[in-house]
C-alpha cells in the first residue's frame, strides 16, 4: 500500500475535462492505497481567474509545501492539473501530469495570459516532477519534440469516457426546454474556445439549414475565448448544464460534431461513443489515436468537406450504424481496466 497525495488543482469544482480526470486517478488509486484529496474552497470561489490562479500558486508553494515535510517518506504526489511545486521535498515522489502544449503549438488560439499562464504551468511540471504524465502518445511527442525531454521521462494514463454511468434522465426535460425532437440535431458541447473551432459549426450548420431547414444544432458549453453569435433560431446555445442533461443530449442526438483545430485527447469522442452517437471530427493526428475507424474525418483547410461529410452521414443510415457500431468497440480500448494498468505502471 502506497501513501499518495492527489493535489486537484482547483480543478474538482466544475467536474469537466481535468476534473473529471483527476476524480478517475482517485477512485482507480483509492482501493488499494492510502489517498488524500482535499478541496480548497476558499480558492475554488474566488471569481478572477488571474487572482485566482496567482493565489494557488502562491498556497501550492508555501503551505501545501510545508505540509509534505510531515508526511511519511516516499510518500507520492500526483498534480493532474500540471502545476507543480517549485521546491522540491527530498523522499516526495513528483507525478505531473501535462494535458495538452496548446500555447507550444497554436499560442493564436489562446489569449496572451491564457499563454503565460500555460508555459509558466508546463514549466513547473517539466523542471520540478519526477515523472511526466500526458494522455496522449500525440502529445507526448509534442512534448519531446517542443521541450526536448528524455521520452522515458513521459508515461501515457490516457482519458476515458466521462459517462461512466449510461443511464440518463427519462423525463428528458432538457429536450423540452430547448424544443428539441430526439434524433433531429447535430450537437457539439465544450468550452467554447478558439481550439474548439465552433465557428465553423455554425458556419456550416447554416449552409445545411437551406437544404435541412427541419434540423437543429444544440451548442453546450460555458463561454470561453471565442465570440460566438447566431441569429438562426435553429441554433440553441444551452449554456453550462448538468452532467444528467449532457447525457440526454448525447443520447438524442443525430450527429457528434468536434471539428478542433488542437486537443490533447479528445473526450466528447468516447462520451458521444458510449451514447451511441456518430462522430465527425477533424483530421487532427490525436483524434486518428483516439478514434482510429471509429469516426468519420474531415479536412480542416476545407470548410466543404466538413458540409459534406455532415450531409453524407445525414443521408446514410448504414453509415451512421458503422460508425454507432465501430465506437462501441473503440471504447474498449479506453475502459477503467486499461488505464488502471497505465496508472499503476506510474507509480
Amino acid at each position: 500500500m502506497k501513501n499518495i497525495i492527489i493535489e486537484d488543482g482547483l480543478s474538482l469544482k466544475q467536474q469537466r475535462g481535468i476534473g473529471q480526470y483527476t476524480m478517475r486517478l482517485y477512485e482507480i488509486l483509492f482501493s488499494d492505497n492510502t489517498v488524500t484529496m482535499n478541496r480548497k474552497h476558499f480558492l475554488e470561489n474566488i471569481r478572477n481567474s488571474t487572482i485566482r490562479r496567482i493565489l494557488y500558486c502562491l498556497w501550492l508553494n508555501t503551505f501545501f509545501v510545508l505540509s509534505l515535510l510531515f508526511k511519511e517518506k516516499e510518500t507520492i504526489c500526483i498534480f493532474p492539473s500540471t502545476m507543480t511545486p517549485i521546491i522540491k521535498i527530498p523522499n516526495i515522489k513528483y507525478i505531473s501530469v501535462i494535458h495538452d502544449i496548446r500555447s507550444v503549438i497554436y499560442p493564436e488560439l489562446s489569449t496572451k495570459i491564457q499563454n503565460i499562464h500555460a508555459n509558466f504551468v508546463n514549466w513547473t511540471a517539466i523542471k520540478f516532477s519526477d515523472t511526466l504524465v500526458t494522455v496522449s502518445n500525440t502529445v507526448k511527442k509534442e512534448i519531446i519534440k517542443s521541450y526536448k525531454i528524455d521520452g522515458d521521462k513521459i508515461k501515457i494514463v490516457s482519458n476515458t469516457s466521462s459517462i461512466q454511468n449510461v443511464n440518463y434522465d427519462e423525463t428528458e426535460k432538457i429536450l423540452k426546454t430547448c424544443n428539441l425532437t430526439p434524433k433531429n440535431y447535430l450537437f457539439f458541447i465544450g468550452g467554447l474556445d478558439k481550439n474548439k473551432n465552433v465557428q465553423l459549426i455554425l458556419d456550416s450548420f447554416n449552409e445545411l439549414n437551406k437544404e435541412f431547414p427541419n434540423l437543429n444544432l444544440v451548442i453546450a458549453g460555458n463561454k470561453g475565448n471565442d465570440s460566438l453569435t447566431s441569429k438562426n433560431p435553429n441554433i440553441i446555445f444551452t449554456g453550462f448544464i448538468s452532467n444528467e442533461d449532457i447525457k440526454v443530449l448525447y443520447k438524442n442526438a443525430l450527429i457528434y460534431l468536434f471539428p478542433s483545430i488542437y486537443e490533447g485527447f479528445g473526450i466528447p469522442i468516447l462520451d458521444a461513443q458510449i451514447m451511441g452517437v456518430p462522430v465527425i471530427c477533424s483530421d487532427i493526428p490525436v483524434f486518428r489515436e483516439v478514434a482510429e475507424d471509429s469516426a468519420q474525418f474531415f479536412d480542416l483547410s476545407n470548410k466543404y468537406t466538413f458540409i459534406e461529410q455532415i450531409k453524407n452521414l445525414l443521408n446514410d443510415k448504414g453509415l451512421q450504424e458503422k460508425l454507432i457500431t465501430n465506437g462501441a468497440l473503440n471504447i474498449q480500448r479506453y475502459s477503467i481496466e486499461n488505464i488502471e494498468k497505465q496508472i499503476m505502471g506510474v507509480i
